[in-house]
C-alpha cells in the first residue's frame, strides 16, 4: 500500500497531461503523438496500480514484485523520451527560448505537470526496486539526484550556444559552470545507485559523495539563479538546480547525522535490527 497515493498521482496527472496535448495541439506531429500516446498508458497503468493496490486478489499478484517493477520501469523509459520532447524548446511544447537565449515557460499546465510525472516515475521505480530488491535505504534519492543532474546537463549544453551569443560573459560562464555541475553530478549519483544496488556504500564515501553535491549545487543556486545567472527565470535549469540542491541537502542531512534520516530509519525497519540492543 505504500505506493498507492504515488499511482493514483500518476493517473491524476496523466489525466492531466492528456488534456493539455490535446487542447494545444489541433493537429500533432509524431512527437506530439509520442507523448500523447504515453500519458494515455500511463493513465491505463496508473489505474490498473492503483486498483491492484485496493483489491486482495491484484494485490497478491501485481503488487511489491517484478510486475510491479516491470511496469514502473516500462513508464519510465517512455517518459524519459515524453519529457524530452515536451520540454525541449526546439518542439515548442512546453517551453521557447527567448531573444536573450534565456529559457522561458510557453504552456504552463504542460510544462509543470509533464514534469511532475516524469519525476513521480522516477520515483515509481527508485521506490519500488529499493523495497523489492532490498536495495540501499537511499537509493530513492539518488536515482532523484541523478535526474536532476541529467536534466542540468542537458539543459545548459542546449542553451549554452544561445547564452553565450546573446548574453554578457558573465552569464556563459555561469552557464559553462552549469554543464560541469550537471556532469559531475551525474557521475556521483551514477557511483552512489550503483554502490547503493550491490550494498558497498560506506559512511565515509557517501558523506564525501553528497558533501560535494551539496557544495556544487549550493553554489550553482548562487551562480545560476542570480539576477546575471543563466537561470534566473523559472525554466528546466532553474527547477534542476534547486532540486538537485534539494535533494543533495537531505542526503547530506541523513548521511552526516545517521538515524535522523527516513533512509536509515528505513533500513532498520527491513532488517529488523535496533543499533542500540547491539
Amino acid at each position: 500500500m505504500d505506493r498507492l497515493y504515488a499511482w493514483v498521482g500518476l493517473t491524476f496527472l496523466s489525466v492531466v497531461n492528456i488534456g493539455a496535448i490535446v487542447d494545444q495541439f489541433d493537429e500533432r506531429n509524431g512527437k506530439q503523438n509520442y507523448a500523447l500516446a504515453t500519458a494515455c498508458v500511463s493513465l491505463i497503468f496508473g489505474a490498473f496500480l492503483t486498483a491492484s493496490n485496493i483489491i486482495d486478489s491484484l494485490r497478491v499478484r501485481f503488487v511489491g514484485n517484478t510486475v510491479e517493477n516491470s511496469i514502473a520501469a516500462a513508464m519510465l523509459a517512455m517518459w524519459v523520451v515524453a519529457i524530452a520532447f515536451i520540454q525541449s524548446p526546439e518542439n515548442g511544447f512546453a517551453t521557447a527560448i527567448s531573444g536573450e537565449g534565456k529559457e522561458m515557460i510557453l504552456y504552463a499546465n504542460l510544462y509543470f505537470f509533464s514534469w511532475s510525472t516524469f519525476l513521480l516515475t522516477v520515483y515509481l521505480v527508485g521506490s519500488s526496486f529499493r523495497d523489492n530488491f532490498q536495495f540501499g535505504p537511499k537509493f530513492s534519492q539518488w536515482t532523484l539526484l541523478f535526474t536532476a543532474s541529467i536534466v542540468l546537463l542537458s539543459t545548459s549544453v542546449a542553451l549554452r550556444e544561445d547564452i553565450c551569443d546573446n548574453a554578457d560573459e558573465t552569464t556563459c560562464e555561469r552557464t559553462k559552470y552549469a554543464v560541469g555541475v550537471g556532469g559531475v553530478g551525474i557521475g556521483i549519483s551514477s557511483l552512489a545507485v550503483i554502490a547503493s544496488i550491490f550494498g558497498i556504500m560506506g559512511r565515509i564515501l557517501e558523506i564525501g559523495m553528497v558533501v560535494l553535491s551539496f557544495v556544487l549545487y549550493f553554489f550553482g543556486v548562487v551562480f545560476l539563479t542570480s539576477s546575471s545567472g543563466p537561470a534566473s527565470s523559472m525554466g528546466n535549469m532553474y527547477f534542476a538546480v534547486w532540486g538537485g540542491c534539494f535533494v543533495s541537502f537531505m542526503l547530506m542531512i541523513d548521511s552526516i547525522v545517521p538515524g535522523r534520516g527516513h533512509g536509515t530509519d528505513s533500513e532498520q525497519e527491513r532488517t529488523g535490527v535496533d543499533e542500540e540492543n547491539l
